[in-house]
């Protein structure tokens, strides 16, 4: 049997006020689970940002200098490609960048930009020190710089455009090497 009996109009309308209410939590909490998203997804942007941005810069020397600071921690080294140094080997790129006479031995191991083929061109490097006995133009060394990620200082077009102001690279640039108590082989 059904109830056939009359609702009285003060239940119905706590019955509305109670789905409003219901309802209001609900908005509520998916509003709030949304800004609660976009806080996260902005705290690891930021996180993300931060970490890039305290990855530190070093010349070659300085990177040479400050090896035991360093440690293993990852920072960008500077310096200019000493071309014959050069050597492919099984998708690692061997080289030797050279600043103020300090020479770093480096394994590249992703593909370099193709402006890397240019002679004496200055690249930034990010990564970290490695122990191995390698062999520099400036002798023995205990470590090399272990690369996953190359910066080449000068776009094709600003080749093309400037050519005049980069000179002969064939050769190292002028006063580059002239105090340096070693010899740099040429190609």
């Amino acid at each position: 049997m059904t109830d056939l009996s009359p609702r009285h109009p003060i239940e119905e309308a706590s019955d509305r006020a109670a789905a409003r209410r219901d309802m209001g939590r609900r908005r509520k909490a998916l509003v709030g689970g949304f800004v609660l998203l976009l806080l996260i997804a902005g705290g690891a942007a930021a996180i993300a940002g931060l970490r890039n941005a305290t990855l530190f810069f070093r010349n070659a020397d300085e990177a040479i200098a400050e090896r035991v600071e360093l440690g293993e921690r990852r920072f960008r080294l500077q310096g200019r490609v000493v071309p014959a140094s050069v050597v492919l080997d099984g998708g690692v790129t061997a080289f030797e960048v050279v600043h103020n006479c300090a020479s770093v031995s480096v394994r590249h191991s992703v593909d370099p930009p193709d402006l890397f083929e240019s002679p004496w061109i200055p690249v930034v490097l990010e990564g970290r020190w490695v122990q191995g006995d390698v062999v520099t133009v400036a002798g023995r060394d205990t470590h090399f710089f272990s690369s996953d990620n190359m910066l080449i200082k000068h776009t094709n077009e600003y080749e093309a455009a400037n050519e005049e102001r980069l000179g002969d690279l064939d050769e190292p640039p002028e006063g580059f090497l002239d105090k340096c108590p070693f010899e740099v082989p040429r190609l």
